[in-house]
C-alpha cells in the first residue's frame, strides 16, 4: 500500500529499475504461505496482508495476538523484509529476534493467576526467547544453503523491532538482502532468486517445527 518500505534501484539494458521492499516481501510471503498450507493442511497459516495494501504495525501485531490457541498448541510469528543502508556496498541476509533482556507481558492476568502472574510470565517469556533464537538459527541456515553462495550471511541478531516485540509468541524478523546494493537489488527482483529465498525460509521453519513437535511428543501426522 502507501508504505513502499525500503527503496533501491539497479540498471539493466540501459534502463533504471526501481525496487520496492513491499513487493519483495509480499512475493516471498505469498509463496511461503502457499507452501506451508500445502505441507500443513491441518494448521492455521495466516498472513497480515495478501495484497498491496497497508496494515499498520500495530494492526499486524493485533491480528497475530487475536489468534486463539488451545492447550498444547503453539503459534509462530515471522516478519519478512528487505533491507537498506547508507553504504551501498552493504549486502547480505540476516535474521533478528528480540533481545533476551527485553521483557513483555505474554500471559494475560486473571484472578486465578494474579498472585503468580509475574513468575508464569517470566517462564513463558524465557521459553519464547529460546524458541525465537532457535527458529532464527534454523531459518538462517536454510537461507544460507539456498543463497549463501551469492549473498553474505550476516548472522542472527538482536533488536527490539516494533513489529515483533508486541506479539505474544516466538517471533523473528527476516531481512532477505539490501535493495540499496545494486547487485542485490537486481537479484531480489529475479523470480528464481526469490524462490530460493522462500525455499530457505520454508526449509528452516519445517526443520524447526519438526524439532519443536518432536521434543514435545506430538509430531503432526
Amino acid at each position: 500500500g502507501k508504505d513502499v518500505g525500503c527503496v533501491g534501484s539497479y540498471t539493466e539494458g540501459g534502463k533504471n529499475h526501481i525496487v520496492y521492499e513491499k513487493n519483495i516481501a509480499l512475493t516471498v510471503s505469498l509463496d511461503l504461505y502457499n507452501r506451508l498450507k500445502k505441507t500443513y493442511p491441518d494448521k492455521n497459516i495466516s498472513l497480515t496482508r495478501n495484497a498491496d495494501y497497508y496494515p499498520t504495525l500495530s494492526e499486524r501485531v493485533k491480528k497475530a495476538n487475536s489468534i486463539k490457541v488451545k492447550e498444547n498448541e503453539a503459534i509462530l510469528y515471522i516478519s519478512i523484509h528487505a533491507n537498506a543502508s547508507l553504504n551501498n556496498r552493504a549486502q547480505g541476509f540476516e535474521v533478528w529476534y528480540l533481545p533476551p533482556e527485553y521483557r513483555r507481558t505474554v500471559i494475560d492476568k486473571d484472578e486465578s493467576t494474579k498472585e503468580i502472574h509475574a513468575i508464569l510470565n517470566s517462564m513463558m517469556e524465557e521459553e519464547y526467547t529460546m524458541e525465537s533464537i532457535l527458529m532464527s538459527k534454523y531459518v538462517l541456515d536454510g537461507l544460507d544453503k539456498e543463497i549463501g553462495g551469492v549473498s553474505r550471511n550476516r548472522g542472527i541478531k538482536e533488536e527490539e523491532y516494533i513489529v515483533v516485540k508486541g506479539v505474544k509468541m516466538p517471533s523473528i524478523l527476516v531481512e532477505l538482502g539490501f535493495v540499496t546494493n545494486k547487485e542485490e537489488a537486481k537479484r531480489l527482483c529475479t523470480p528464481s532468486y526469490l524462490d530460493k529465498c522462500t525455499t530457505g525460509i520454508y526449509n528452516g521453519l519445517v526443520s524447526f517445527i519438526y524439532q519443536f513437535e518432536s521434543s514435545r511428543g506430538f509430531i503432526a501426522r
